[in-house]
């Protein structure tokens, strides 16, 4: 790291463990991306930052005698099976164009790759560059005003992106691969509020490293990219895989022909520690558009599978929440394939959300889950959202409108 500068981290801890059935949801930390919520990334002092709703700790728990939740499941008795067996069908099916084919988005040269398998090939004409930082892993992005493009390149490393990054990073063509260790998200955002950072990412690959169970990778775990309070994100075919999500992305946020798939549990020995959301806007304002694009968040691509145990780590593949009253407006989603989450859509808030001509794949809850009375959640359109099979492919029947 540059000597001189000071580098405070975003608090990544504020992922979900969402009641079962229709419950109230319990705010959980999203491990291992950063301090906890409510404690100074400095000092390890308290900042007063809520640390959930009714301050209920992160701990993946209720606190001690707190009542048992009305209407959900205990963890002795929770359904443990597979979700709703489909009929194997094209593994590439695309809901006619609709959204991309497996394997078909990403950096340019990727072929067919395993979860397990412990690095991607460097493709012809890439740069590797190494992390600055060999303890964090970390690759720095300090000062960026003006335009900086990275192009071909294949890091080694996560991404950070500093306090004085503003202007326009374009990263196109490229692979971000995290190694074993790295010590935060894939690409981790920390430009603050005093100038405009536009992020655009296309035709890249996010993928980190694999480890083994018991060791600690935390973009493993984690949503693979952070939005700032000034930051517009545009993601176009763009292959997330091997993260505990796509995007922690609250406003400003575009995302288009891309796939999300193999969520990475192998690590955990309970995978209900990462409870991230596939896409979330936690206490996000909008705009978010999220068009064209596979979702699968609990697919082993390779096998046409689901991932064991799956729907412990992804709340739903796309989940919004409050926070301090906070309202999401402008929230599309069309013509796109969402599947394998606990919930495929479970919308805890939100002003007039449109969801159009989508697929809804299996999960282990329900395709598009209800919310509780505590919930403001209203939709402004809700139509042709049909259910589809594993592979993707849609068939006639309707997507009930959430209660």
């Amino acid at each position: 790291m540059t000597a001189g500068r000071r580098k405070f981290l975003l608090p990544a801890g504020l992922a979900v463990l969402l009641a079962v059935a229709l419950a109230a949801v319990v705010l959980l930390r999203d491990r291992g991306a950063g301090p906890t919520p409510g404690v100074n990334a400095a000092t390890g002092a308290s900042d007063g930052a809520p640390t959930g709703p009714a301050g209920l700790p992160g701990a993946g728990a209720l606190p001690s005698g707190a009542p048992a939740v009305s209407g959900a499941p205990s963890p002795a008795t929770e359904p443990t099976a597979a979700p709703t067996k489909t009929t194997a069908l094209a593994v590439n099916a695309t809901g006619g164009g609709r959204y991309p084919a497996r394997y078909s988005v990403g950096a340019p040269g990727v072929k067919r790759y395993k979860q397990s398998d412990a690095r991607l090939p460097v493709p012809k004409g890439y740069k590797v560059l190494q992390p600055h930082n060999k303890e964090s892993k970390e690759w720095d992005l300090y000062d960026c005003n003006g335009t900086v493009n990275l192009d071909r390149k294949y890091f080694k490393a996560f991404i950070y992106i500093g306090t004085g990054c503003h202007g326009t990073v374009n990263i196109t063509n490229s692979i971000i691969a995290p190694p074993p260790g790295s010590a935060n998200r894939a690409i981790l955002v920390n430009s603050d509020g005093s100038g405009k950072l536009k992020l655009n990412l296309t035709n890249v690959t996010i993928r980190p490293e694999p480890v083994g169970l018991g060791e600690k990778s935390t973009p493993l775990n984690d949503h693979a990219i952070n939005d700032c309070a000034t930051c517009t994100i545009t993601m176009n075919r763009v292959d997330v895989a091997n993260t505990g999500g796509m995007c922690l992305c609250g406003a400003r946020t575009t995302i288009r022909h891309s796939w999300l798939h193999d969520n990475y549990i192998a690590n955990l020995s309970d995978p209900s520690a990462a409870h991230t959301g596939g896409v979330f806007p936690y206490g996000g304002t909008g705009p978010i558009t999220i068009e064209n694009s596979r979702l699968e968040p609990g697919i082993n691509a390779y096998t046409g599978k689901p991932v064991p145990n799956y729907w412990k780590a992804i709340t739903a593949v796309l989940f919004t929440q409050s926070v301090d009253g906070s309202k999401l407006q402008n929230y599309s989603v069309r013509n796109s394939f969402i599947s394998l989450g606990a919930y495929g859509l479970y919308a805890q808030t939100g002003v007039d959300l449109k969801i159009t001509g989508n697929v809804f794949g299996p999960t282990h809850w329900d395709a598009a889950g209800g919310c509780d009375s505590n919930c403001s959640t209203t939709y402004g359109e809700w139509s042709d959202n049909v259910v589809g099979s594993i592979d993707g492919v849609p068939t006639k029947k309707q997507v009930p409108k959430p209660k």
